[in-house]
């Protein structure tokens, strides 16, 4: 049984590890294909077959792009079944110079530090999560929740939303040979905007997820078989309170037309 997990984050964004050491702890969760999947930047290292401490891993370049569609901020992951093409290698570097300009506009605002050279140098993407850890550190929140609740959640109004559109992250994906599937759709988005997606080029949903149950996976399931859409999955996991890899995993199986393209 090939174990797959599809979405995983690192520190390059808003993850708690780096890399290389979420790749350890994915062999130690006993995943045999994965995808580090980091908001808007490419992935640290190569494509391909990995021994990681004794075990075979093969990796996927991927992300979680950003974009903006009817007034709302949709993430959709993007895989390349080679490595990043040097065009949209570039549009990534766009959106992570953007998230610099929209850190800096929401730290003026908040009266925190602006971004660090790091992410200005486009090491890393900065998020609404950082604002909440700077915020936490400052003493001006107790915790993310709070900090998200309080200052830098979708209806506070300190964090400008994006400016590319979902359609132009797709657009970008599939001209570049990408594979996008929209990242952990709500039911009620999915009900309002998948059709509206699927005209602008989206190829899959994100319908297999540890906070899903049976009957909202086949929501997911049979919405995806209405519009000719593939099927992902994978744990979103952060590391900062999670689970370790490889306790939520995705069989070859439920994912195959899927996997099959990113094989071709």
């Amino acid at each position: 049984m090939i174990r797959y997990d599809l979405h995983l984050h690192s520190d390059r964004s808003d993850g708690e590890h780096p890399p290389d050491e979420v790749l350890r702890r994915c062999a130690r969760g006993g995943l045999d294909v994965v995808a580090i999947t980091d908001h808007d930047i490419v992935p640290a290292f190569e494509p391909g077959l990995r021994n990681v401490e004794g075990r075979d891993i093969r990796v996927i370049a991927a992300l979680e792009a950003s974009g903006v569609h009817d007034g709302a901020e949709l993430h959709f992951l993007i895989y390349f079944p080679g490595p990043v093409p040097s065009d949209f290698a570039l549009f990534s570097r766009r959106q992570v110079e953007a998230r610099v300009e929209r850190y800096d506009a929401a730290a003026g605002k908040l009266g925190l530090p602006l971004a660090d050279e790091s992410a200005r140098s486009g090491q890393r993407a900065l998020t609404r999560h950082h604002l909440a850890r700077a915020l936490i550190a400052a003493g001006r929140a107790k915790h993310i929740h709070d900090a998200f609740a309080r200052f830098v959640g979708t209806g506070c109004g300190n964090v400008p939303p994006f400016t590319v559109t979902a359609g132009e992250v797709i657009d970008a994906a599939r001209q570049s040979g990408g594979l996008v599937s929209w990242a952990h759709p709500g039911r009620d988005q999915v009900d309002r905007w998948l059709a509206q997606l699927v005209a602008l080029g989206l190829q899959g949903v994100e319908g297999i997820r540890p906070s899903l149950t049976s009957r909202d996976r086949r929501v997911y399931r049979d919405a995806a078989r209405r519009h000719g859409l593939f099927l992902t999955g994978g744990s979103d996991w952060h590391g900062w309170h999670d689970l370790d890899p490889g306790l939520f995993a995705v069989e070859r199986d439920s994912i195959a037309s899927f996997a099959d393209l990113l094989a071709d």
